[in-house]
This record gives C-alpha cells, structure tokens and sequence, in this order.
C-alpha cells in the first residue's frame, strides 16, 4: 500500500482511501491513545478526535509520506490535552487500577504490562510521546524531530535520558535479569 499515493487521492475527496489510511495505523493509534489515559472508552473518544480532525484537516498536510507522524501527532495533543482537562477522573487507588488491569488485559501478559506500564508512567508526557513514536511507531529521529517541532540532537538526548530514566526501573523486576 503506498501511503503518499492514498494520502493523494483522500485530499481529492477518495473517502475509501481515507479509509485505508486509517486502517493502516488504527492498532498503533488506539494503543497510543490508551498508554496516555489508561481507559478504553477515553482511549476510543480520544482515537476518534483523532480521525475526525484528521479527516478535516487532511488537505494541510504537506508531505503525504508524512501522514502517520502527522496523524501520531494529532493524537499526541489530544490525549495531553484529554489528561489536562480530565486528570480528576483517572483512578487514584491501585488496588483500582490494578482491579482495571486484570478485567482489561491477559493474566499471561499481566506481569510484563505491569513492568512496563509502571516504568512508563515515571516518564514525562515528552519523554514518554518520544519512546512511542520511536519504539513503537518505529519512526526515525529526524521524523520524530518534525513532529515535535524540536532540533534532531534535542530528540537524541531526550530519547537517551528517557532511556536512562527506564533501565534501572526494568531491571529492578526479576524478569529483566
């Protein structure tokens, strides 16, 4: 599938083009929007924002090569912008939150999640969008410096230090020695 060629034809109106587009990134999309809120449903309002002012916003894109950083982007926002308006309604309690975990998410992944949802959560809101675009949607430095509207080097040392700041908190848990 050539995104450049559907982000082309989604400009001009193709609205099944758009369709795949949306297709070709929903899983990361929806996986990034519930890293930052913890909650399905604010996970899912938080994904469609997303889609809808990437429907309505579509013909500014520059670089259609670009789309799935541009569309990452727009997540980003929403969801810090979500967290800041709605902070009261994440579950203060562990118990609650460890409650919400085990209804949510496989017993047999359980241990891992935990491992790395905790050492995640250590990470500040910047550090923490850098290691997903990087780790998880695979996009290269200078990608992810244009997205963020920041210097290559300051990407680079921002990656590090977040890196630095998850090594010690991973390998404090038996799985990782």
């Amino acid at each position: 599938m050539d995104i450049a060629n559907l982000v082309t034809k989604a400009k001009k109106g193709n609205d099944e083009a758009f369709e795949q587009l949306i297709s070709s990134v929903r899983h990361k999309l929806y996986r990034t929007a519930y890293s930052y809120v913890k909650n399905e449903q604010d996970a899912l309002d938080i994904y469609q924002e997303t889609i809808y002012k990437a429907f309505t916003t579509l013909k500014t894109l520059k670089k259609p090569e670009a789309f799935q950083g541009w569309i990452t982007k727009i997540l980003i926002y929403k969801a810090i912008d979500f967290i800041r308006k709605e902070s009261k309604h994440f579950p203060t309690d562990k118990e609650e939150l460890f409650a919400q975990l085990m209804t949510e998410e496989n017993i047999d992944t359980i241990t891992y999640s935990l491992d790395l949802a905790e050492a995640f959560n250590h990470l500040s809101p910047t550090y923490k969008a850098i290691i997903l675009l990087r780790y998880y949607h695979d996009l290269s430095i200078r990608e992810i410096a244009d997205i963020m509207n920041y210097p290559e080097g300051t990407v680079k040392s921002h990656l590090n230090r977040a890196k630095k700041e998850l090594r010690p908190i991973l390998k404090e848990g038996y799985i990782y020695e």
